[in-house]
């Protein structure tokens, strides 16, 4: 028969029946097209099989459910329960070289693999010492590997036995949960579309051809860590604010909080002296808003790619009434064009400036810079009501 039922027929059904129709509520193996629609995916049940060193050179594998995979895809697969710890004695090392030493859980079934013996083992198989030890290959039957201990040379209950908390023991099993179960493990290609995995703590979902992280559950909205969007309009919260996925890159979203700076020269003590004929960054002292805390003083590296809003003005004492007083916005070192002011002296303060809208990149630093035309040098004028401002508001992507 090629077509099988569990609890069918009244009388004839074998183990392999059993077997190969209560697999239908295991995960599906996956490794390969070929061995997906019969073979199931070996491995533990989360939290079990504990390995422990209980004397220097002896450990127990504690308890534990399991599914072993037959090694011929018409066995089916194997569900073992381990139900007292076994207690697993290892040899003395080897005087020269270390080796490396495998336990697993193994199923030894005579019909299938000749092996002469019917039953389920936890055993210990010793590997062989060399000047670059490898774990040895399986015993006889269908097995599942569990951990490989490290037995360095001349090892011994009277040297003080294997490490078993100091790197000698390695962990070769990996989780196995029911079908439709998401599984905790990572390093596996999915086998059905719609298959569910939990890895690095992301959620993520098997289309068929590779696995989609989905967003944390913090509202839909991923964390800062997400270094790659799984499709366009997925968002992200990061210390700048929030960002959307648009297919190929991180976006700061539009209407989300915009960042913010107003800087001045604020007081009386914080004027500036300006030689003539020349542009001079402004130093502005009094921080109002940074809220991105990128200002050092003279210049404000941008934090967001986009449009910016640009407020600017300096304000010239009544130190002489000829000349020109002007204002000019930098980037990176750059006086703007379309952001420079010039204006006449006159018998007072004068403040000169305007207002603008620059598209700026991450990195780029913004700076204001003072000029007059006067044979001798003017100060800039703080207080009495009067200030030097630079202020910067970013407004989209």
């Amino acid at each position: 028969m090629t077509v099988r039922a569990a609890w069918l027929q009244s009388t004839g059904q074998t183990r392999e029946d059993t077997r190969l129709t209560l697999a239908a509520l295991l995960t599906p193996s996956g490794q390969s097209e070929a061995e997906t629609p019969l073979r199931s995916r070996p491995g533990i049940v989360p939290g079990g099989f504990a390995l422990t060193g209980t004397a220097p050179m002896q450990a127990t594998v504690g308890t534990g459910r399991a599914v072993v995979q037959g090694n011929d895809t018409a066995q089916g697969a194997y569900l073992v329960a381990v139900t007292a710890p076994e207690t697993l004695t290892l040899t003395d090392g080897d005087p020269q070289y270390d080796r490396v030493d495998l336990v697993e859980l193994a199923v030894l079934d005579d019909t299938y693999d000749r092996s002469g013996a019917t039953e389920a083992v936890v055993r210990l198989v010793r590997g062989e010492p060399s000047a670059t030890p490898t774990a040895p290959a399986g015993g006889p039957g269908s097995a599942l590997p569990l951990y490989t201990v490290r037995v360095p040379k001349g090892t011994s209950a009277g040297t003080g036995g294997i490490a078993w908390n100091s790197g000698a023991v390695t962990v070769r099993h990996w989780p196995v949960v029911a079908l439709g179960g998401i599984m905790p493990a990572s390093g596996y290609k999915g086998a059905y579309a719609g298959q569910y995995r939990d890895t690095s703590g992301l959620l993520q979902r098997w289309d068929g051809t590779t696995w989609v992280s989905y967003p944390k559950a913090i509202g839909g909205i991923a964390p800062a860590s997400t270094p790659t969007g799984a499709y366009a309009g997925q968002y992200r919260d990061t210390p700048g604010g929030l960002q959307r996925w648009d297919g190929t890159a991180w976006q700061y979203a539009e209407g989300a909080a915009t960042v913010l700076l107003s800087a001045s020269q604020w007081q009386t003590t914080q004027q500036q002296s300006l030689a003539g004929n020349t542009w001079t960054v402004l130093n502005l002292p009094t921080v109002d808003v940074d809220d991105a805390g990128r200002w050092n003083g003279t210049g404000y590296s941008v934090t967001r790619p986009g449009w910016w809003r640009i407020s600017a003005h300096a304000t010239f004492a009544n130190d002489a009434q000829t000349g020109m007083r002007g204002a000019r916005i930098l980037v990176g070192g750059t006086g703007q064009a379309r952001m420079t002011w010039l204006t006449p002296a006159g018998n007072g303060a004068v403040s000169v400036g305007g207002s603008g809208v620059l598209r700026l990149a991450a990195g780029d630093v913004l700076q204001l810079a003072g000029f007059h035309n006067h044979t001798a040098p003017v100060k800039t004028l703080g207080g009495s009501g009067y200030a030097c401002s630079l202020t910067a508001e970013w407004l989209r992507s």
